[in-house]
């Protein structure tokens, strides 16, 4: 409990304290006088303070009750000794002290609840459900920019103002001019904790609080005495709840503009936490996450060896570009899941949408260029539950090192170099021999050693299929000499440029061949030649 708590609760009219530092102290109350006890704050009298074995170490607090005034000599007490003064009689005063041994005992399982809310919550608005709960009284969420992030418990009718900021989402200017306008706001932010404030026209207390995270401000906690009187140990309650919104905030990259993004639940997705598909639908909804679209997973990678601060930052940075996205850290690095919009029976016109929704982004693009990181992009999808397979396929294609490091390229779509991932991945598993045709390796190795280009012109062939000229002109070479190769092509190695399966295998391991490299070259086998 802390000393601010203390205070609060027990009948007196007046303080004396060393610094105000020590009203944020958290102590424990003891119903005895135990010299020196470290993170205790204990009853004495007077005749205590002035007797020899009074506490001389700042680890604890030693409360001393004066029945009426305070001689002025002892104003300025001693770092461990706190004076306060009163009407009551001194065994009233001691009776109220113990009473706090037992609500002290009740705050901690109170904050333990508060704490399970904020380890249990999936999003902001499941910890206002819970934190309501514990608290006793509605409480409203809302970030730097007066948006709603979360509301919970039965808001009063006769506040027509708070029901105009659940409704619209946004604390009206009105609202935010009174209370900077009363000093409500700056008390608040020069106090660093919760206060008390009573709206004069109907007499309901509110309890306003500033959400702090990193020594940033990241939103308000109000709470709305409408259930029961706040106490000053629902003040304290109050502000553990605010520090842990804050976390929450953090934790789900929810800052300025940016509204809950649910990372915890994709996190858990793609840790394989969830297999029940309602379950990952419904959690997602909570957090806000189109649902019935078509998605793309983007893997964000950054510094090498970087930690997971780094990839915190990243995550903020990436959420505020891609509006709408829902990212976690994971694996050092950031996962996102992009909406691509509502879902269609064909579904893949993706490619093209997707290419347009992350290209065009100057945000993100920016975001990409100027801290020089790459986005490693899946195949589009439908199915939420298939995110942990798509982000396999995002780090085998970053495992392919399809780009040389000195390219400008910041994004790569799977679907480009799709040949070069299943050419890494048959290599890592010692089988690239099983994806190659031993007659397209034999023409690879027969151009390196005599100088040729049969297997280029091969190429041209499939890819302008009955357009020899077009062909020709792409080679830059004349018709006649495009027709001798051909005829030598499937003289030397026994391809038919005009049977499909020929052309498969062709098109198939030249692409595999220029993912896994020239040592595959080297190693194949010369056809007989005349």
């Amino acid at each position: 409990m802390r000393l601010r708590t203390v205070l609060n609760e027990l009948p007196i009219t007046g303080s004396y304290i060393h610094d105000e530092d020590l009203l944020e102290w958290d102590l424990i109350v003891s119903p005895s006088w135990n010299v020196g006890s470290k993170g205790v704050v204990c009853l004495g009298s007077m005749a205590d303070y002035l007797q020899n074995d009074a506490p001389q170490t700042t680890d604890g607090i030693l409360l001393v009750y004066v029945q009426g005034v305070l001689d002025e000599e002892y104003h300025k007490p001693p770092r461990n000794v706190v004076f306060v003064t009163g009407e009551v009689s001194p065994s009233d005063f001691q009776e109220a002290f113990m009473r706090l041994v037992l609500q002290s005992g009740e705050l901690a399982v109170r904050r333990e609840d508060l704490f399970r809310c904020y380890l249990d919550s999936y999003d902001l608005r499941q910890f206002a459900r819970r934190a309501s709960e514990v608290i006793g009284n509605p409480v409203v969420i809302t970030n730097t920019d007066h948006k709603v992030l979360a509301t919970a418990g039965e808001i009063p009718n006769d506040r027509p103002d708070i029901a105009a900021t659940v409704e619209s989402g946004y604390v009206s200017q009105s609202v935010e001019d009174h209370l900077a306008e009363s000093g409500i706001l700056s008390s608040v932010r020069s106090s660093r904790h919760s206060i008390i404030t009573t709206n004069v026209a109907d007499n309901l207390r509110c309890v306003t609080s500033i959400i702090y995270h990193h020594r940033l401000e990241m939103g308000r906690f109000d709470a709305f005495e409408v259930t029961h009187e706040v106490t000053g140990i629902d003040l304290e309650l109050i502000d553990y709840a605010t520090s842990l919104a804050g976390l929450m905030i953090d934790r789900l990259g929810v800052a300025g503009k940016r509204v809950d993004m649910g990372s915890s639940v994709l996190a858990d997705v793609l840790s394989g936490k969830f297999e029940d598909r309602d379950a990952v639908r419904e959690h997602l909804r909570i957090a806000d996450v189109p649902l019935d679209c078509n998605y793309v997973l983007l893997r964000v990678v950054g510094q090498p060896g970087a930690g997971h601060d780094y990839y915190a930052r990243v995550g903020q940075l990436v959420g505020d570009a891609l509006a709408g996205s829902v990212w976690t850290n994971f694996g050092s690095a950031v996962v996102v899941l992009v909406s691509l919009g509502e879902a269609t029976e064909a579904g893949f016109a993706d490619y093209e949408s997707c290419e347009r929704r992350i290209l065009r982004d100057r945000k993100f693009m920016g975001a990409l260029e100027h801290n020089d990181m790459r986005a490693f992009v899946s195949e589009p999808f439908s199915d939420v539950m298939e995110v942990r397979a798509r982000l396999k396929q995002c780090i085998l294609l970053d495992e392919a090192d399809v780009l040389e490091r000195s390219s400008r390229q910041r994004v790569v779509f799977f679907w480009e170099h799709r040949f070069q991932v299943v050419a890494s991945v048959f290599k890592g598993l010692g089988y690239s021999d099983m994806l190659l045709d031993k007659r397209v390796v034999a023409m690879a190795r027969y151009d390196r050693e005599h100088g040729s280009s049969y297997l280029e012109t091969a190429v041209m062939s499939v890819r302008f299929p009955g357009s020899p000229a077009e062909a020709a002109e792409a080679l830059s070479v004349h018709r006649n000499t495009y027709f001798y190769r051909v005829n030598k092509i499937g003289e030397l190695f026994k391809l038919d440029l005009k049977d499909g399966d020929d052309r498969l295998a062709l098109s198939f391991t030249a692409r595999v061949l220029e993912a896994l490299g020239e040592d595959v070259v080297d190693a194949g086998a010369l056809p007989e030649t005349n």
